[in-house]
């Protein structure tokens, strides 16, 4: 019994002894991985603690995106603002509300934990590590415990999103985009070696639909995108080896610039570069046409490349995660029905059809009837409760049964009308609204006309009041900070309109000076038939709007029949007499950092007016005010107009001047922001060359700049700025400005208006942080030069 009693303390004082020292070993292996780039055998990874690489450019650890309750362990490039994730190792199987640990057991295997123990993610190799280490290249290494050197498993081998410096890409190792870039989670795009065979990288949409592909390898380039290598910054490199054919590259600048392929979640494939500094530039992106993804927009969405935010719902239709759409990052979340279907119900409230003209066919599988007319083919798929909608060729009939796929929504498209399966609720609200104002407008009409075949003169006098009263009441709402002035007040400072400095068809403008001594220019609108619109134009668009780039409003005067607008004074005037005027010689003052300037100024003008749906409709460089530092401002809003309104011109309502107009003006096709775009391109265009577009004091090999243009960059020769001066193409550091600047104004000029760039393309091509396409770009400048030349 004594022997009994003294066994128990001396176990109880073991078995305590083994538990500190099983504390302090933890202890030990923990903190040797508390800033170190390795994981030692028993050593773990918490929420506090990372590995970071020897050179300090990558990072291993914990995090969750964007503050969510979802935890993973990824590798990240360190001391970035912006945290840029380039790997996570559990990205199906997040831990949820508190992070893990992540841990390298005494058996060499690495496996991830949540709070309680269970295990959530693994390596599954049999083989057993002895370390496992984050390299300065971004790779997450484990060695083997028997052969120090042996790479048992590696992160480079399993990527996520990122493709990176050094790492082989090969068949069977796809990137997987993000869900959203709040979740790491596999989502619906993929790029990949085309799994066919064939020595190229495509885009696939759930791992089946092709929808963009880089072109068969040829030695040093593949055969779509040449340009990714022309630049001399990176080096793409082809291994052959026992387990199959595998790609890389390389930065040619070495640790200078960090580079990384990343598979957005809206599945485009973009190079980004980061050249001292710690923000990421666009350097090359596919596919350019962001429509172009295969369906993009998900259910029942139609996707449109001009508009600002490339997808929206159909009618009757409304975003399945409002959240993302707004936030434009997922919208292959597609959309669903405002009201649910009622196939086959009885009381009239069966499901109805409702017809689309500008939509392309669904791209998902549709079945084909023989039916000789519409109303047959309808009734094929009424009958049909999965039938989600038709379309009817003479003859043919095509229904489909299931949610529709990769639509696009664009003017150009004019195809046979598509019909798409609508709650009769729906329907009748359409219909009913139709009718009520159908209704109004007839009442309406008679009504008018009586009044003026009654009192036809008083009419008149009565609408020149109105006008004149609503007008004021226009500028009075649109901003009411600015400031209305007496017409006696601008007589005064204007010394009764002496000092005209220019003017249009339907205004005079004069320098005036304020009474607190502040230069101003005074716009006086002529007294005409589009007098009074041109004035409530310009004042609800300038009076709304702010931005630096934008002329600067002071104040208006609305008396009688005066209409006067006051602006901030511009003192070096009207960028057409720095370029044309060439009796005062100004030309030669623009040097090139002037012109670019001038030209990024422009062009994040208009991106603004673009941004707030506004169409300038008269871009020219008589519309481009300079300031005393020649920052310039886009003035001239008298002819702009709202975008979305189905705006289609006619040949009595074309805006703008000649040799400025997009084409869609004159074949009466509608007018988007793209015309503006056009407008831009011939005047940077002009800007770069110091003369108009198309000279006919010249010869006419070079009538057309555009056109010359691709052929003296085609050539290597130099481009010139001006009679005296030129710039040469190779050997500075204005060389790429100039080559940027050029290329893009031919990308602007194209016929198709879904050809030309965005003005925030345009922005980003100017700025560097976009690759600007040289070989397509010049092709349709030399295509488009060969139809204008003869």
């Amino acid at each position: 019994m004594e022997e009994s009693k003294g066994a128990a303390p001396r176990g109880m004082f073991f078995m305590s002894l083994l538990f500190a020292l099983t504390v302090i070993i933890q202890l030990k292996f923990s903190s040797a991985a508390e800033g170190g780039d390795t994981l030692s055998l028993g050593s773990s990874l918490s929420k506090n603690q990372t590995l970071i690489s020897k050179n300090g450019t990558f990072e291993l650890g914990f995090f969750n995106p964007n503050g969510t309750n979802k935890w993973y362990v990824g590798i990240w490039y360190a001391r970035l603002s912006d945290k840029t994730v380039v790997w996570v190792a559990n990205r199906n199987t997040p831990i949820k509300n508190a992070p893990g640990v992540l841990t390298l057991s005494t058996d060499g295997t690495l496996g991830l934990f949540d709070a309680e123990r269970e295990q959530v993610w693994s390596i599954n190799d049999t083989a057993k590590a002895s370390v496992a280490t984050i390299s300065d290249s971004g790779n997450f290494v484990m060695f083997s415990a028997e052969n120090k050197s042996e790479i048992v498993w590696q992160s480079f081998e399993h990527p996520v999103d990122t493709w990176l410096p050094g790492m082989k890409i090969g068949k069977g190792q796809p990137l997987i985009s993000w869900k959203n870039s709040m979740d790491p989670a596999p989502g619906a795009f993929s790029f990949l070696m085309d799994p066919t065979g064939a020595e190229q990288f495509v885009l696939l949409w759930n791992g089946l639909v092709q929808y963009w592909g880089s072109g068969i390898w040829e030695g040093k380039i593949f055969s779509n995108i040449p340009e990714l290598t022309l630049n001399n910054i990176f080096d793409i490199r082809k291994e052959n080896s026992s387990s199959g054919v595998y790609f890389s590259y390389a930065n040619k600048q070495g640790e200078n610039l960090r580079s990384r392929f990343a598979l957005e979640s809206t599945g485009g494939i973009g190079l980004y570069g980061l050249i001292e500094g710690n923000r990421w530039n666009l350097v090359w992106t596919q596919p350019r046409d962001q429509c172009a993804v295969y369906n993009l927009c998900g259910d029942y969405g139609t996707c449109n490349s001009n508009n600002l935010q490339f997808c929206s719902c159909l009618p009757g239709f409304k975003p399945r995660d409002s959240q993302a759409w707004e936030a434009q990052e997922w919208w292959s979340s597609g959309c669903v029905r405002q009201t649910p279907l009622s196939c086959n119900a009885r009381n009239g409230s069966s499901d109805g059809f409702l017809p689309f003209t500008s939509i392309s066919s669904p791209a998902n599988r549709a079945y084909s009837y023989p039916s000789p007319t519409q109303q047959e083919c309808e009734e094929v798929c009424r009958r049909n409760c999965s039938c989600t909608g038709f379309k009817y060729a003479p003859a043919d009939c095509q229904i489909w049964t299931e949610n529709l796929l990769n639509m696009r929504n664009s003017k150009s498209i004019n195809d046979s009308s598509f019909f798409i399966r609508m709650a009769a609720s729906e329907l009748r609200g359409s219909s009913s609204s139709s009718r009520k104002t159908i209704i109004i407008g007839a009442v309406l009409g008679t009504i008018a006309a009586f009044v003026v075949v009654l009192v036809i003169f008083g009419l008149l006098l009565l609408r020149r009041r109105q006008r004149l009263r609503s007008t004021q009441r226009c500028v009075d709402s649109s901003n009411p900070l600015l400031k209305r002035f007496t017409y006696k007040e601008l007589k005064i400072a204007t010394k009764n309109f002496q000092d005209r400095l220019g003017g249009g068809e339907f205004f005079s403008v004069y320098k005036g000076v304020l009474a607190d001594k502040t230069p101003v220019a005074v716009k006086r609108i002529k007294n005409c038939m589009n007098a009074e619109k041109h004035f409530q134009t310009e004042m609800t668009t300038v009076g709304m709007l702010k931005h630096e780039n934008l002329i600067g409003i002071q104040g208006f005067c609305s008396e009688k029949s005066e209409s006067l607008l006051v602006f901030d004074y511009m003192p070096n005037g009207s960028l057409d007499s720095f370029l044309f005027d060439e009796s005062k010689s100004k030309y030669k003052v623009l040097d090139w950092k002037t012109r670019f300037g001038i030209a990024l100024g422009m062009a994040k003008g208009i991106a603004f007016l673009h941004q707030k749906c506004i169409v300038h409709c008269d871009i020219k460089p008589e519309n481009i005010l300079l300031d005393a530092n020649f920052c310039p401002k886009v003035a001239g809003f008298g002819l702009a107009k709202v975008a979305g309104r189905n705006f289609r011109p006619d040949l009595t309502s074309i805006r703008g001047t000649r040799g400025y107009l997009a084409p869609e003006w004159m074949s009466g096709l509608p007018i988007t922001a793209k015309a503006d775009v056009y407008s831009f391109g011939m005047t940077l265009l002009e800007l770069i060359a110091g003369r108009r577009n198309a000279d006919l004091s010249i010869e006419s090999s070079s009538m057309f700049f555009p056109t010359w243009a691709a052929n003296e960059m085609k050539r290597g020769n130099s481009l010139y700025l001006g009679e005296d001066e030129h710039v040469s193409w190779t050997g500075n550091a204005e060389v790429d400005e100039i080559r940027r600047a050029t290329v893009v104004g031919g990308w602007c000029v194209q016929e198709s208006e879904e050809a030309r760039p965005s003005m925030w393309q345009v922005i980003k091509i100017l700025e560097g942080t976009m690759d600007p396409h040289t070989p397509q770009a010049l092709r349709l400048l030399l295509d488009r030069g060969g139809k204008d030349l003869h």
